[in-house]
C-alpha cells in the first residue's frame, strides 16, 4: 500500500533537534515531536506546495 514507499522528501536546512525532543537520547527519531515542531513542513510536502521536493517518477 501507500505507507510502504515514499511519495515525496525534503532536505531539511535544520537538523532534528535535541532540545526539542525531536532526537531521544538513544539518537531516535521522535515522530510525535517532529510533526509538532514542523507542521508548515508536513504540510507542505502533502499538499506537494514546498519549492524543493523529491518526488520519484510515476507518483
Amino acid at each position: 500500500g501507500s505507507a510502504n514507499r515514499i511519495a515525496r522528501a525534503a532536505l531539511l536546512a535544520e537538523p532534528p533537534s535535541i532540545d526539542r525532543d525531536e532526537v531521544t537520547d538513544k539518537g531516535s527519531i521522535n515522530q510525535r515531536a517532529v510533526l509538532k515542531h514542523r507542521d508548515a513542513l508536513v504540510q507542505g510536502l502533502h499538499e506537494g506546495s514546498l519549492p524543493h521536493i523529491f518526488q520519484p517518477q510515476g507518483n
